[in-house]
């Protein structure tokens, strides 16, 4: 199992480069996290900084596909991406679609590299209720049970820690803290965290 837990990919994919195989090139690109919001220029910075760096894209929208087309889609690719927005709401959709079990079957068996932008490194956490103190993402948060997060690691991310306009949802999420078991990992813009089976690597630009 691998996983590369970015706060933003585009500025620390170099990081991502220098552990995975140079063979590891085709990326199955999920970009819905941003559907609900007004802006999605960070997908963009992941998709060029992908396409800079030699991955080949492809894109998927998880609104469009089943099971079985997800599933042909992965193995035709050696990563798995999902792009920032909103986590409660990619959550939903993984749930509604039934692709929550793709995901995990192929990240845990090593299928393929799961990697993540903000909301896509928050989502393989094992709960993720901290999140309803964030208020960007309150409106999407429904109740205990449909915020049960992928269960891929043991605890969950706090990404954008050095962005300024991120300082005040960022210190809501953080003021709750005390009232979850799960480890909060602070991370800043040019850092990731990378996982390799029962390994945690803390990666630095």
């Amino acid at each position: 199992m691998k996983l590369f837990l970015a706060s933003s990919l585009n500025k620390t994919i170099s990081l991502l480069k220098e552990r995975i195989p140079e063979s590891a090139k085709r990326v199955v690109f999920v970009a819905n996290a941003a559907d609900p919001c007004d802006e999605r220029w960070w997908v963009d910075l992941d998709r060029e900084a992908f396409k800079k760096s030699g991955f080949e894209i492809i894109e998927v929208d998880l609104r469009e596909v089943d099971k079985d087309k997800f599933q042909q889609k992965l193995n035709n690719a050696d990563i798995l991406h999902f792009c920032g927005g909103s986590v409660f709401y990619l959550l939903s959709l993984l749930k509604q679609q039934d692709l929550e079990g793709v995901v995990i079957d192929y990240v845990k068996n090593n299928k393929v590299i799961y990697t993540g932008t903000s909301a896509g490194s928050i989502i393989p956490s094992p709960a993720l209720d901290l999140y309803k103190y964030d208020t960007e993402e309150n409106k999407f948060y429904k109740n205990e049970s449909e915020s049960k997060g992928l269960g891929l690691v043991n605890f969950v991310i706090l990404p954008h820690c050095d962005n300024q306009d991120m300082a005040e949802n960022n210190k809501n999420v953080v003021e709750h803290a005390h009232k979850y078991s799960i480890p909060l990992l602070l991370l800043h813009d040019n850092q990731a965290v990378w996982v390799e089976d029962k390994k945690l690597e803390l990666l630095s630009l």
